[in-house]
């Protein structure tokens, strides 16, 4: 045994337990570092989501808006009471966005305008829809619809 040098064996079992603690370190760093990049893409989504809700929001009340100012209430007073709801058209707005109009007879002077925006995609998928309505009351001059304005608007969202 001259010359040469034999440990205990101690130092032997304790090699490996390095390569372990490294590869460990490393997977607790990767399981880190994917949820930071799951978290930001939940909350890239969600800013994503919200921007479409906001513009289907603003198609509907653009719709509504729109609806309103061109409204003729000699056709609103045509629509018997109780009916199915009158078609006021649909607007294709820039930006993927489309407004569907409806006008409904709730009592014989009280109406309301109901119109819905959806935003979407280039391939025509709904990414948000949103709802808006608006009571009207047509008041009759002299018992003409000719001449009858709307009045006492009051804003509701519907969903």
């Amino acid at each position: 045994m001259s010359g040469s040098y034999r440990g205990s064996g101690t130092g032997r079992n304790e090699r490996g337990i390095a390569l372990i603690i490294a590869v460990f370190s490393l997977a607790v760093i990767g399981a880190l570092i994917g949820g930071i990049f799951f978290a930001a893409r939940l909350e890239q989504q969600s800013g994503r989501n919200a921007l479409f809700a906001a513009q289907a929001g603003e198609a509907a009340e653009a719709g509504l808006s729109h609806a309103v100012a061109t409204l003729d209430p000699a056709e609103l007073d045509r629509l018997p009471l109780g009916s199915t709801p009158l078609g006021l058209g649909t607007l294709t707005l820039p930006g993927g966005a489309s407004v569907s109009r409806q006008a409904h007879r709730i009592t014989r002077d009280l109406f309301l305008i109901r119109v819905r925006g959806v935003r979407q995609d280039a391939a025509g998928t709904t990414l948000a829809m949103r709802s808006v309505g608006l009571l009207v009351r047509l008041h009759l001059a002299g018992g003409l619809p000719a001449v009858a304005r709307l009045g006492e608007r009051a804003w509701v969202q519907l969903y």
